[in-house]
């Protein structure tokens, strides 16, 4: 069992930046079709409960105006998402609930191991979120 997640970069409608994304990782065991198809079936809702992180100030976006940190394009957030996720996965990992099981010899309870994590080129499914003027969300999704 790995994780896996959806991804959400909030892209304000005005000046095309992300300075932000959504992000819900999920436990799966199962084959590439039934996690495309079950995280894209999320996509369009599930933003609501996710967890928000900001881009890095290291990301930088230099125009006329000046050099604004902690943002980027949407075009550098696709072609860089793997580095800018890379806080997020980790936040994620740790962000897991303690299990227990029983020890059946003994009856007591005992830890189990087993700790989902990401792994190395995680499966994500990303959908824009057009941030509006009045702060509504818009989910990209093909209809």
């Amino acid at each position: 069992m790995e994780l896996v997640a959806n991804v959400w970069p909030v892209v304000d409608e005005g000046t095309g930046l992300v300075q932000r994304y959504f992000m819900r990782a999920y436990a799966m065991d199962a084959g590439d079709r039934v996690i495309s198809t079950v995280l894209k079936a999320l996509a369009p809702t599930d933003f609501r409960i996710a967890q928000v992180f900001k881009i890095a100030a290291r990301f930088q976006f230099t125009s006329e105006h000046g050099t604004l940190s902690g943002a980027v394009p949407v075009g550098a957030f696709h072609q860089q998402m793997q580095t800018i996720l890379e806080e997020a996965y980790r936040t994620m990992e740790n962000d897991h609930v303690k299990v227990q099981g029983i020890d059946m010899s003994s009856g007591s309870p005992m830890p189990v191991n087993v700790i989902p994590r990401f792994p190395k080129n995680p499966y994500t499914v990303t959908t824009v979120l057009i941030e509006t003027a009045d702060g509504q969300l818009i989910p990209q999704v093909a209809r």
